[in-house]
C-alpha cells in the first residue's frame, strides 16, 4: 500500500514538472525567437527563420529607432499607461472603500462595477471614439488614457476590493476610536493596508495598457499621441515590410513590461508577506 502511495506521488510530481515544463517552453520559445530573428537581415531571416544569426548587429535597432520616432512613442506609452492606471487604482480604491459600508445600492453598486469584467470593449468602439471626439480629445495621449482607465476600472477594482476585504473591520473601528474621520481612516489605514494589493494592480494594469493596440490605433492618428504599438505595426505596410526592424522594435517595446515585472514582483510578494505577519 505504501509502494503504491510513493509511486502515485511521485507520477504526480514528474507529471507536474512536466506540464510546468511544457508551459515553460510554450513561452519561451515565441520570445527567443522574436530576439534572435531582430539581429537578422531579411534575406536571412526567410532563408533560416529558425537558426542563429551569422553575424550578431545591432543594425535593426538603431535602424528602427532612427527611422521612426521611437523615443515618442516611448514616451506616449509612459504617459498613457501610468495616468490610465493612476485613474484606474484611484478610483477602485474609493469605490472599494466606499463598498465597505452599508447603504441601500451597496450589493447593486458592487454588481454593476463587476459586470464589467463580462462585457467585451469591441462593440464599443464606435461609441468610444464618438465620445472622445466630442470632447476633443481624439488623437491625444489624455483621451486614450481615459478610455484606458474606464477599460481597465472592472479589473483593477476586482483586484483592490478582495485584497481590501482582508483587512479586519477591528482594525477600522479601533481607528475610529482613536478619533479618526471617514477620510482619515482611508489615508491612514486603508492606503498603506491595501498597498500591497494596489502594487499587484498597478503591475497588471500597467502591463495590460502598455500592450493595447486596438483603441491605440482607433483614438489616434500621428506620432504625436501614437503609442510604441502602434508606431511598430507601420514596419509592416501592404508594400513593404521590414520584419527584422519590427521584431527589434517589438523587443524593444517589450522590455519595459518585463524588467517592471521582474523588479516588482518580488516587491509585491514581500509586501504581502509582511502584511500577513503584522
Amino acid at each position: 500500500m505504501d509502494r503504491v502511495v510513493v509511486t502515485t506521488q511521485v507520477v504526480a510530481r514528474i507529471g507536474k514538472w512536466l506540464f510546468l515544463g511544457v508551459l515553460l517552453v510554450l513561452s519561451l520559445v515565441p520570445l527567443l525567437w522574436l530576439v534572435l530573428s531582430s539581429f537578422k537581415t531579411t534575406p536571412e531571416l526567410f532563408r533560416g527563420p529558425f537558426t542563429l544569426p551569422r553575424h550578431w548587429s545591432f543594425a535593426n535597432f538603431t535602424g528602427a529607432l532612427s527611422t521612426l520616432p521611437l523615443v515618442t512613442y516611448f514616451r506616449n506609452s509612459v504617459v498613457v499607461s501610468a495616468a490610465g492606471t493612476a485613474a484606474t487604482i484611484a478610483i477602485s480604491t474609493m469605490a472599494a472603500y466606499a463598498l465597505r459600508h452599508k447603504f441601500r445600492l451597496n450589493g447593486l453598486t458592487r454588481n454593476f462595477l463587476m459586470a464589467g469584467l463580462l462585457v467585451p470593449f469591441t462593440p464599443f468602439m464606435t461609441p468610444i471614439f464618438y465620445i472622445i471626439e466630442r470632447l476633443g480629445l481624439y488623437n491625444t495621449v489624455w483621451g486614450l488614457a481615459l478610455v484606458y482607465a474606464g477599460m481597465m476600472l472592472p479589473v483593477g477594482f476586482l483586484i483592490i476590493k478582495t485584497y481590501m476585504d482582508t483587512i479586519p473591520e477591528e482594525t477600522l473601528e479601533a481607528a475610529r476610536i482613536d478619533g479618526a474621520s471617514f477620510h482619515g481612516v482611508f489615508f491612514r489605514v486603508i492606503v498603506p493596508l491595501t498597498a500591497p494589493g494596489l502594487a499587484t494592480a498597478a503591475i497588471f494594469l500597467v502591463i495590460s495598457d502598455w500592450n493595447e493596440l486596438l483603441f491605440a490605433n482607433l483614438l489616434t492618428a500621428s506620432p504625436s499621441a501614437q503609442t510604441l504599438q502602434v508606431g511598430i505595426t507601420t514596419f509592416l505596410t501592404g508594400y513593404a515590410s521590414n520584419y527584422p526592424q519590427a521584431f527589434a522594435g517589438t523587443a524593444m517595446a517589450m522590455a519595459p513590461t518585463v524588467l517592471a515585472y521582474a523588479l516588482l514582483s518580488n516587491r509585491v510578494i514581500d509586501s504581502m508577506t509582511a502584511s500577513a505577519l503584522k
